[in-house]
């Protein structure tokens, strides 16, 4: 990427705190779409990274000024969910700069979670930092800015106890079902998807002693995967129905674009079984469960918006920690944007090296090539001595370059005043 002071880090999206589901829903971009996405994203950005969720989706970008800041995103955005960009305005954010990087830190760190040191969102990261490099779509600074935030990640869970004993997204499902139910260990679960969030659940599911657990997924040898690994039983997904009527807890995570159970389903089940509460876990965004469903009698349905009591829990419980991981983000901000300050003076400072070492290894060989019986030794002092002169020479300038905020001034004077021809 050629230097440009007029290039602008910009991150434009929204999360669980800006938008309610109903909003997230319609942007989300499942795993399976997202490199057909990231490549549709270059048609509005020269460079980008989408980081989508269930609680997030956000576009990671460089604006160059050309337009007002963050349209480009919003264009995206708007096209890919069909809503106008008057109604995304409301529940979007755009940071920039320092502040972007600070934000993805804390994304990556766990901080900006609905369940604060939650451990997927750092796999999400990664993952969007890969899908982003198989389409071309990213490359300097974005893609250093990506691996700093994955370290980032690391750092906060290896030097805090922010991640430890965390409650996730599905785990907070399990608690809700232990509000409804007074012997959880009695319950007969169905998980529909043998996907990330849905292994997840049955896991913290059998962790607390169910007595049945089975697996529903579009892929039936995922879900027999998942169901051989729990002890539990996988169901073709067209028998959904029928194990919804046998179980007490539903937990679903589909990654469907539409819903998958709707009331006529639902009202089905409940009629074979009337008199037995019907736990409803929606954990999918797009959502999974067609909100409907409320009204039908004895059935409880909780959304993912629905564990926000569970995440101000933690919040509170974890206050102390997210101070340590915040004294470690801002550590990281600082050499990342020294890392983007120098960025546009670097071929500069290259090519005022480049130079000096050319005349100062030219000069050099005219003074040896008259200078008779040398030893190796003496001559490779001699080189040495050359070489130390000449970086204590260049040792103020570049410094100052480095770190001064009107570094691009100087850098334009040193280039006309020495002839450089920078490599960009």
């Amino acid at each position: 990427m050629k230097p440009d002071r007029n290039i602008k880090l910009l991150v434009l999206g929204l999360n669980h705190l800006s938008a309610p589901v109903e909003v997230r829903e319609k942007v989300a971009i499942s795993s399976g779409r997202l490199k057909e996405t990231q490549s549709s994203l270059l048609d509005h950005v020269e460079q980008g990274i989408i980081l989508s969720t269930c609680n997030r989706t956000e576009i990671y970008a460089l604006s160059d000024g050309s337009r007002p800041r963050g349209q480009r995103a919003t264009d995206f955005l708007s096209h890919y969910s069909g809503m106008s960009a008057s109604q995304l305005a409301p529940y979007l954010y755009t940071h920039s700069q320092e502040t972007a990087v600070r934000h993805l830190f804390r994304v990556a760190s766990g901080l900006d979670s609905m369940i604060v040191g939650e451990s997927e969102i750092l796999g999400q990261v990664r993952h969007a930092l890969e899908g982003a490099e198989t389409t071309g779509a990213v490359h300097l600074p974005l893609l250093n800015l990506f691996r700093q935030a994955v370290r980032v990640g690391r750092r906060a869970r290896d030097e805090t106890a922010i991640g430890r004993n965390a409650v996730s997204v599905s785990s907070a499902g399990v608690q809700l079902a232990k509000r409804l139910f007074k012997d959880i260990a009695g319950c007969k679960v169905l998980v529909i998807s043998a996907g990330e969030a849905g292994k997840l659940a049955a896991k913290a599911l059998v962790k607390n002693g169910v007595a049945q657990m089975t697996v529903a997924s579009r892929t039936y040898e995922r879900a027999s995967a998942l169901a051989s690994q729990l002890g539990g039983e996988a169901v073709p997904f067209h028998r959904m129905e029928e194990a919804m009527m046998a179980s007490d807890i539903v937990v679903s995570s589909s990654g469907a674009p539409h819903f998958i159970l709707e009331p006529p389903m639902v009202a089905e089940a409940m009629r074979i079984r009337p008199q037995r509460p019907l736990l409803l876990i929606d954990i999918a965004v797009p959502r999974d469960v067609d909100p409907r469903v409320k009204d039908i009698d004895n059935v409880f349905l909780y959304d993912i918006d629905d564990l926000n009591e569970f995440s101000e829990l933690n919040r509170r419980q974890r206050q102390r920690e997210s101070e340590k991981v915040m004294a470690i983000i801002e550590v990281e901000v600082a050499e990342f944007m020294a890392w983007w300050s120098c960025l546009e003076v670097r071929p500069i400072i290259a090519a005022l090296v480049d130079k000096a070492e050319n005349i100062r290894s030219a000069q050099l060989s005219k003074a040896l090539g008259r200078m008779e019986g040398l030893s190796a030794e003496e001559m490779a002092r001699i080189e040495a001595m050359t070489r130390a002169i000449v970086k204590g020479i260049l040792h103020d300038p570049i410094s100052r370059l480095k770190s001064d905020e009107q570094a691009h001034l100087h850098a334009q004077a040193i280039q006309k005043l020495f002839d450089l021809k920078p490599k960009l």
